[in-house]
């Protein structure tokens, strides 16, 4: 749907209006009837898209390429200037995006496309400089693509012990490669760790595994608390548990815990990690994947 502009069929441009008025077509039938726009004030061109539905809600990266060229002269490219173009890309889960999140991106202000999340319904709105002349800037096409090809990695052996630097329980492990969005980090602990199980005997003779210290409940609330005759510590091999924090371009934040006591430790672990690939506005205002 178009926004602040207008399309001249003759040239196949979406061109940008001007200020003029009907008090401005002065001095008679020869000036109404060879009158063109001009623009004495710099202004912006905005094309805002159709919503649309890419059918399921997925996490996806755009690629897209505007054609912009010089009204009056077709064959000349688009002069931009400043920090144009400015690309909008709203996404959400209601048809009608009543429930958008949005990023900008621009040439050299804020050119890395950052992730909407799993999103079904998307709409991209294109600003251009129109520039100051006679012969502004007007867009030919815009070419968007919403793609989903992902991008992977493995680490090998990582030892959390080495990103523990002891103010704070988690850990961030670095990456190879570049990612606009981490969607799934896989984890599989290699090492285990000594943990503390604690049984008791109950009344019938039957062992019972307290996952609740008894002095924390009243008697009677849980089997094999009342009667209890010993309380026994015993020391068991296990694995750790290890929870995903977060994601960042290049790297994970975990914390890993002994599952019983849910004690700080480290482990050793491979992790298998899969995302989108780093996506930016280039020079020329067109959203690229870099790698």
């Amino acid at each position: 749907m178009a926004r602040t502009g207008f399309y001249d069929k003759s040239q196949d441009l979406y061109l940008p209006k001007d200020s003029n008025t009907w008090a401005d077509l002065t001095g008679g039938w020869d000036t109404y009837t060879g009158w063109y726009q001009t623009l004495s004030v710099s202004t912006e061109l905005e094309f805002t898209t159709n919503i649309i539905d890419f059918g399921y809600a997925h996490t996806v990266f755009p690629l897209i390429i505007i054609t912009a060229l010089k009204d009056g002269n077709t064959t000349q490219s688009a002069f931009y200037g400043d920090d144009y173009p400015e690309i909008l890309i709203e996404a959400g889960n209601q048809s009608d995006l009543s429930d958008a999140v949005s990023t900008t991106m621009t040439r050299t202000a804020s050119p890395e496309f950052t992730s909407l999340g799993s999103k079904r319904y998307y709409r991209v709105t294109v600003t251009i400089n129109s520039g100051i002349n006679t012969s502004p800037n007007g867009m030919r096409g815009i070419n968007i693509s919403l793609l989903t090809d992902a991008i992977d990695e493995t680490v090998e052996q990582f030892n959390t012990a080495t990103y523990d630097d002891g103010s704070t329980a988690t850990r961030t492990i670095p990456l190879q490669k570049e990612y606009s969005a981490i969607s799934f980090v896989g984890i599989t602990p290699r090492s285990t760790i000594t943990d503390t199980v604690v049984t008791g005997v109950s009344s019938d003779g039957s062992s019972v595994i307290y996952y609740v210290t008894n002095g924390y409940v009243n008697t009677g609330y849980f089997v094999g608390d009342t009667g209890s005759t010993s309380v026994t510590t015993s020391t068991i091999t296990t694995v750790p548990l290890v929870r995903l924090v977060s994601t960042a371009a290049q790297s994970f934040t975990v914390q890993v815990y002994k599952p019983n006591t849910a004690e700080e430790c480290d482990v050793i672990a491979d992790a298998y990690i899969r995302g989108l690939p780093p996506v930016a506005m280039d020079e020329n205002g067109n959203v690229i994947r870099l790698a």
